[in-house]
């Protein structure tokens, strides 16, 4: 069975980070993480986190 609060998470950050909202998809790509079972998606979750936060750094948001 699929993990459909990781999916829900997911695919709202994605949403967001593709908007440029990056500060948003940082907030919710840790939920994403928090609601993955496996350390694939939380690997994966926490990576898009650090490039979102990257972003804010660089000033592309």
């Amino acid at each position: 069975m699929k993990n459909m609060k990781y999916f829900r998470e997911a695919l709202l950050a994605k949403t967001l980070e593709r908007n440029r909202e990056f500060a948003e998809a940082i907030v919710q790509w840790g939920k994403a993480a928090k609601q993955a079972k496996s350390p694939h998606n939380m690997e994966w979750a926490m990576a898009r986190k650090d490039y979102c936060k990257s972003c804010l750094r660089n000033g592309w948001g």
